[in-house]
């Protein structure tokens, strides 16, 4: 009997990067609404982008790319940004979620979700989570919902893709 293994939730580094860049370009090809890149804008980038991105993104413990891992399988990402001014070091921003199709529905999500707002809640400074979604992304702006987060504003028409516009709903999460 196979025994099934606990998801393993961790930042990713360079040395992730060639799973990271699989995944990646999954996500831009499967949920191409969910991202503001697009696969034709980073499917010629060389492996070592996709390193060097998880690299500059990488400022333990809350700030860069976090993973969900299903065995060795990267199943998911979501990477969690500050700003650098001094008068914004209370909050985040969450960009780039993604969990592969095949494990939807299975928590994978919600327990990815909610162990980096664990972290980000742990620390003393960080009081809010900023992110942003697509208006026509209704799964995404739901399962946000569910995680505590609620809207505060929408910015019409800021996404353009294909000849067709987007708004983008602004939401936040308080601490």
């Amino acid at each position: 009997m196979d025994e099934i293994q606990a998801p393993v939730i961790r930042l990713l580094t360079a040395t992730d990067g060639p799973a990271y860049q699989a995944l990646r370009l999954q996500s831009l090809q499967e949920s191409p609404q969910a991202f503001l890149s697009t696969y034709d804008a980073e499917k010629n980038l060389q492996e070592k982008s996709f390193a060097n991105q998880l690299d500059w993104a990488y400022h333990p413990p809350h700030h860069g790319y976090f993973g969900i891992f299903m065995g060795k399988e990267l199943a998911g990402y979501l990477q969690i940004g500050k700003s650098y001014l001094e008068k914004q070091n209370h909050i985040v921003f969450a960009y780039n979620f993604y969990i592969a199709p095949q494990y939807r529905r299975q928590g994978v999500a919600t327990k990815l979700f909610q162990y980096v707002l664990n972290l980000v809640a742990a620390s003393e400074q960080i009081e809010r989570v900023y992110l942003t979604c697509a208006a026509t992304n209704v799964p995404a702006c739901n399962f946000y919902k569910k995680m505590g987060f609620r809207r505060f504003s929408i910015r019409a028409k800021t996404i353009k893709w294909q000849g067709v516009y987007d708004d983008e709903v602004e939401m936040v999460k308080v601490l």
